[in-house]
């Protein structure tokens, strides 16, 4: 059981730190948002720059989750990871209260 909750535990880390990664790079080479920014300031009262940049914001917003949602399942990972060091140094048919 502690081998499996550490090789599970290790797998799922991987998958978060991979949609970490991957979220944070989107963010960061997003120039599209960076565009619809930058024409949305300059055009005031445009309707469509607005909602381009309205847009992107949205899909901004979907990415800044998607890390956020990466950081809590490396947690996770490393929850299972622990549970499976702390089951490894317990004594089977030991029972503890």
């Amino acid at each position: 059981m502690a081998r499996l909750c550490k090789l599970l535990g290790a797998a799922v880390v991987v998958l978060g730190l991979a949609l970490v990664i991957t979220c944070t790079l989107q963010v960061v080479r997003d120039e599209d948002y960076r565009k619809a920014a930058l024409v949305a300031a300059r055009n005031p009262g445009n309707v469509l720059y607005e909602a381009e940049f309205k847009g992107a914001q949205v899909r901004r917003a979907f990415q800044i989750t998607g890390a956020t949602a990466g950081m809590l399942l490396g947690l996770n990972g490393l929850t299972l990871v622990l549970l499976g060091i702390v089951a490894a140094r317990v004594t089977p048919g030991a029972q503890r209260l």
